[in-house]
């Protein structure tokens, strides 16, 4: 089981990696993912759920205000701001810089430019989306794997 345990880990490298190359995570992903030894270590399987729901709630939420007239931009800036932070939070770098080109169109109150860069959020999110969900498996089958291993010690402990 130890074995498959060292398996489930690189493979979570290799996805984390890959995504800090492609430039869609960036260094606060990896302090996000360092807070699961103080917390808890499935924490970050916990928190990547929660940011989608966020993400999704957000992204909603913009688009309906866009498609109401006339387009109230204040209310678009601050739900852009809500969803840098959130971004910015988990590390989801090019969701966040996708978020400033959103927030631009937004001072400008240039509609279109607003829709072309939310089309754009919703591009970074949804790739990004995939990656971060293979990454929860990942930990849940590292999970199994634990758990596995922990009624392994404690069978052979009984005895």
């Amino acid at each position: 089981m130890a074995a498959n345990r060292q398996a489930l880990n690189e493979q979570l490298q290799k996805i984390v990696d890959s995504l800090k190359e492609q430039g869609m995570l960036d260094k606060q992903f990896g302090l996000v993912h360092s807070l699961k030894e103080s917390n808890s270590p499935f924490f970050l399987a916990e928190i990547i759920p929660m940011f989608c729901q966020n993400v999704q709630t957000i992204l909603r939420d913009l688009t309906q205000t866009l498609d109401k007239e006339p387009v109230n931009y204040y209310d678009l800036e601050e739900y852009c701001i809500k969803l840098k932070g959130c971004t910015s939070s988990i590390g989801a770098r090019r969701m966040a810089l996708a978020c400033v080109t959103l927030r631009q169109a937004s001072e400008n109150k240039n509609k279109d430019g607003c829709i072309l860069a939310l089309n754009g959020i919703k591009h970074e999110y949804y790739n990004l989306q995939s990656s971060l969900d293979s990454i929860v498996q990942v930990m849940r089958d590292r999970y199994v794997c634990w758990k596995g291993e922990f009624s392994v010690i404690t069978l052979e402990m009984q005895r």
